[in-house]
C-alpha cells in the first residue's frame, strides 16, 4: 500500500491504522477544527472539515507528503437536531452527554483522501444509543476530563471499557473517528489507479 500521511494526532485514528497494519505518519493538521463550528448539513460539514485538514497538511508539509496519500477525517455528532463537535467546556460536555444519554443520536465521520492532485471525499454514518447512567457515574466521567477532544464528549471504546452500555448501529470505527472499511475501499482504489 502507498505510504500514508494521517492528517491527525487522534489516538483513535492512530490505533485503527495500527490495528490494520498500515504504514503511516501522523501529522496534526495546522487548523483549529474546534473553530469550525458545525452548522447546516452534518454530512457536508464533516466532509468540508476533513478536506480542510487534508489540504492544510499538504500545504504546510509538501515535502513530507511527496508521493504519499493524505488521509484526513472529521467526526460530528447530531443530537436532538443539533450538530455537536468537541465540547469546549465542562458545561458543554455535560449538555452533550445528557443529550446523548436521553436518546439515539447519529455520528457522522467525513473523510478526505488526497493523492497526486486527486481527491476522494465521502462520509459514513452510524447510530448510537446509550443506556442511562447514574448521576455519580456521569459526574465521575466529567471530572476525569476524558471528554476533552472527543466529538459529542465521549469515546465509544472508552465508555464500553468503563461499563457504559453503548449500542451502535453501523460501523463502530465510524463512531471512533475513522470508518476503516470504507477508507480501505478507497485506499485500494487509489493503489490500483497509481501503481
Amino acid at each position: 500500500m502507498i505510504p500514508i500521511v494521517l492528517a491527525s494526532r487522534s489516538q483513535n485514528r492512530i490505533e485503527i491504522l495500527r490495528r490494520e497494519g498500515v504504514v503511516f505518519e501522523a501529522i496534526e493538521a495546522p487548523i483549529d477544527d474546534a473553530a469550525q463550528a458545525p452548522s447546516g448539513i452534518v454530512q457536508e460539514n464533516a466532509m468540508r472539515i476533513a478536506r480542510m485538514k487534508a489540504q492544510s497538511v499538504l500545504e504546510a508539509f509538501t515535502q513530507r507528503c511527496q508521493g504519499k496519500v493524505i488521509l484526513a477525517a472529521d467526526t460530528i455528532c447530531e443530537m436532538a437536531g443539533f450538530a455537536m463537535g468537541k465540547p469546549q467546556s465542562l458545561d458543554e460536555a455535560r449538555s452533550m452527554l445528557e443529550l446523548a444519554l436521553s436518546g439515539a443520536h447519529s455520528v457522522v465521520t467525513g473523510v478526505c483522501i488526497l493523492h497526486r492532485g486527486h481527491e476522494w471525499t465521502f462520509f459514513d454514518q452510524a447510530r448510537v444509543t446509550m443506556d442511562a447512567v447514574s448521576h455519580e457515574q456521569l459526574e465521575k466521567y466529567l471530572a476525569s476530563e476524558l471528554w476533552r477532544g472527543r466529538a459529542g464528549g465521549y469515546d465509544i471504546s472508552q465508555r464500553l471499557r468503563d461499563g457504559w452500555r453503548v449500542h451502535c448501529e453501523g460501523d463502530p470505527d465510524t463512531v471512533a473517528g475513522l470508518p476503516w472499511r470504507r477508507v480501505q475501499e478507497f485506499l485500494l482504489r487509489v493503489e490500483k489507479e497509481f501503481q
